[in-house]
């Protein structure tokens, strides 16, 4: 079971992704956007950042392994750190989006790809399979550039462009310190979700060991 988590949840990934871009997309060029415009407000969501970054860390070590992207990718912290995005990914879409969102067909197909069953296959992926040695607590601080430079990103294109995909960071409405506020906020939750991976890789290590 182990070793079929990789394809499975690499394929699902990427399907949901291409998928939801193509729908994406074709909104977006229906609304009159470019078709520049539309890719880049596709991939201005998290949840897209982050299942993109999940297909990658997958795809690239196993078909490239000795790719320098390979070796970056496959990093223990890197795999980590990703699991805790991914996680974030569901556990805050179900508690913050679901009750606003109600997509339909093909829709609630890559709904559910994205949002629970990516998350939930990497996560059983990394707890199961993904290397772990080296990691330490010392590494935490370093999972939170990822999701600081994703707000960072959403505030300049906010001003740029005057839209935000998330009504929590969206500026226009709450103003740059409610924003900063409930970043800091998901920010704080990521970190504990961080944190308690590295405490079961410390577990899983002495169980090893012992």
């Amino acid at each position: 079971m182990p070793r079929l988590l990789r394809p499975l949840t690499a394929v699902i990934a990427w399907a949901a992704v291409l998928v939801q871009m193509v729908m994406s997309i074709r909104h977006g060029l229906a609304a009159g956007d470019s078709f520049a415009r539309a890719t880049i407000d596709y991939f201005s969501y998290f949840t897209v950042t982050t299942n993109t970054l999940v297909a990658l860390v997958l795809t690239v070590p196993w078909l490239a392994p000795e790719s320098p992207a390979a070796t970056w990718l496959a990093r223990p912290h890197m795999t980590a750190m990703t699991c805790a995005a991914i996680i974030v990914v569901g556990l805050a879409y179900h508690v913050l989006l679901s009750s606003i969102n109600h997509p339909t067909g093909i829709e609630y197909v890559t709904d559910l790809g994205l949002h629970y069953i990516v998350p939930t296959l990497f996560t059983l992926h990394w707890v199961l399979a993904a290397p772990k040695a080296g990691l330490r607590f010392a590494h935490l601080p370093w999972f939170a550039v990822y999701p600081t430079a994703y707000f960072l990103y959403l505030v300049a294109r906010g001003a740029m462009v005057g839209e935000y995909p998330y009504f929590f960071v969206d500026v226009n409405t709450i103003g740059l310190g409610g924003a900063a506020r409930n970043a800091a906020g998901i920010l704080a939750f990521y970190l504990v979700v961080g944190a308690f991976l590295l405490l079961v890789t410390s577990k899983q290590r002495a169980v090893e060991q012992g």
